[in-house]
């Protein structure tokens, strides 16, 4: 499963500064089926090809309040950007697998991930001033 992005996700979060940001390098991220109330939201988003899964441009963690829920995620550039998600269930920074690698923590990516993950590819969206959704795994 192509999922190394969202433990690169943990690690950028680990790192972010919260520098702050203007406006306009911000977007709206809203993130379906989060379990509520548990854990934190781990963001990071990724400005291309060559740094997807390695490198964010940006991250975020939050802390998980309703099932549906909207952040602003800044520090974006570009004309596009693919963002991972996971649900940092037990707020340990990683995302939790299983023996067999699978995650055992919620995940979303936006775009349209698959169910073997996401890739730049697919989770790229445009930056236009649109609501990036997320779907998260249930």
């Amino acid at each position: 499963m192509n999922l190394r992005c969202l433990t690169a996700a943990a690690a950028a979060v680990a790192a972010f500064t919260t520098a702050p940001a203007l406006a306009s390098d911000c977007a709206t991220v809203e993130v379906h089926n989060v379990r509520a109330q548990q854990g934190s939201l781990m963001l990071a988003a990724y400005s291309s090809a060559e740094s997807f899964g390695k490198k964010p441009l940006a991250a975020l963690r939050v802390a998980a309040g309703e099932t549906t829920m909207r952040v602003q995620l800044c520090g974006l550039s570009g004309q596009e950007v693919a963002l991972t998600l996971f649900q940092d269930l037990n707020d340990d920074g990683k995302m939790g697998r299983n023996a067999f690698g699978m995650p055992t923590e919620p995940w979303g990516a936006s775009g349209s991930p698959g169910a073997m993950g996401p890739s730049w590819d697919s989770a790229r969206v445009p930056l236009n001033g649109s609501v990036i959704v997320v779907q998260m795994s249930t």
